[in-house]
């Protein structure tokens, strides 16, 4: 059995949707979810875990899984029910949609209230990210999504966690005024978030489970300056530890290049604010646990049609889609 994992940034999907849930009519918007129609269709994943997904709000009057499931049933996707676990503080999800005809998918948030070292997703950590033996306390402003998924008709089951850690990025006046504290600031939150995340798929793995993490991550080794003045990249802390190899998360893709254009294969583009040319990157990732079924004959792509030949004929759609290219991983089960 053939089974398609895809993690997809939508670019503020919620802009698509009305505060009744319905999608908007307007011509804009009609394109726009066309695009992603056309995208997903194509890709046609089991499982999407989708990264700026619609609003929840508090009153619960706008849901993440009514507008993702009316987008579905208006895309006439196989994925048509839809999942979400503790909301964010603001604005945006993180959810998937599944095909419940091929799988079953349950909200299975992890860790220990009462542990500072590896609590609740919507709780708080406490780490010492700058060494000066002293713990910081991190929230996560979009806590990441901890589902379990079971393969229907077999005995496969395994847990996904889809992640929208940190941004790097320097987007306030005050924030390029205090360029070099703000960096430091964003690198070590991340790096706090990445451990957190970290430590859950430590508690599955110790429980014998299979895991995968997708999601963007806002980095990939070799970044940036800061990650190199800490030693190491946040992706790298969410992999694991050499020492512990059966541990150890696996990428289907190598470590990007640079390029002149960036970094190559990449996932995204964004701005320089020096140069004010456009830098590839690569942050969406989709990890995979040691031994995981079926990793041994796996297929990743990055849907970039500026770099695979086969997504060339969605270019129309995937730029219009979003800002970020989805990733697939094929197993055979």
């Amino acid at each position: 059995m053939s089974l398609r994992i895809c993690s997809y940034n939508i670019e503020w999907f919620n802009h698509l949707f009305s505060t009744d849930n319905s999608l908007k009519n307007g011509q804009k918007e009609r394109e726009r979810l066309t695009a992603i129609k056309n995208v997903l269709s194509s890709i046609d994943s089991d499982f999407v875990g989708i990264v700026e997904a619609p609003n929840t709000t508090k009153d619960r009057q706008q849901s993440t899984i009514k507008k993702l499931e009316n987008f579905a049933q208006f895309a006439s996707l196989r994925t048509r029910k839809a999942l979400i676990g503790f909301i964010s503080k603001g604005e945006q999800e993180i959810a998937a949609l599944y095909d419940p005809n091929k799988l079953t998918v349950s909200h299975d948030p992890g860790g220990d209230a009462n542990l500072e070292k590896n609590p609740p997703f919507n709780g708080r950590f406490y780490f010492d990210t700058d060494d000066d033996r002293i713990q910081e306390v991190y929230e996560h402003y979009r806590p990441p999504l901890e589902a379990h998924v079971r393969v229907n008709g077999t005995s496969t089951e395994f847990n996904v966690i889809i992640a929208h850690t940190k941004t790097k990025g320097i987007f306030s006046s005050m924030d390029i005024l205090h360029w070099e504290r703000e960096s430091m600031r964003n690198r070590l939150k991340l790096c706090a978030e990445c451990e957190w995340i970290r430590r859950r798929v430590d508690e599955w793995l110790d429980a014998t489970r299979d895991v995968i993490v997708m999601g963007d991550f806002n980095d990939g080794a070799g970044m940036d300056f800061y990650e190199r003045r800490l030693g190491r990249s946040a992706m790298e802390i969410v992999v694991g530890d050499i020492f512990n190899p059966e541990k150890i998360l696996r990428s289907f893709k190598s470590k990007p290049k640079w390029t002149k254009d960036g970094w190559k294969p990449s996932s995204t583009r964004f701005k320089d604010r020096v140069t004010e040319d456009y830098v590839n990157v690569l942050i969406d990732h989709i990890l995979v646990s040691y031994n995981f079924p079926g990793e041994d004959s796996a297929t990743y792509r990055i849907w970039n049609p500026f770099e695979d030949e086969d997504a060339e004929t969605l270019q129309d759609d995937l730029l219009k889609a979003s800002d970020h290219f989805p990733v697939t991983l094929d197993l055979n089960l």
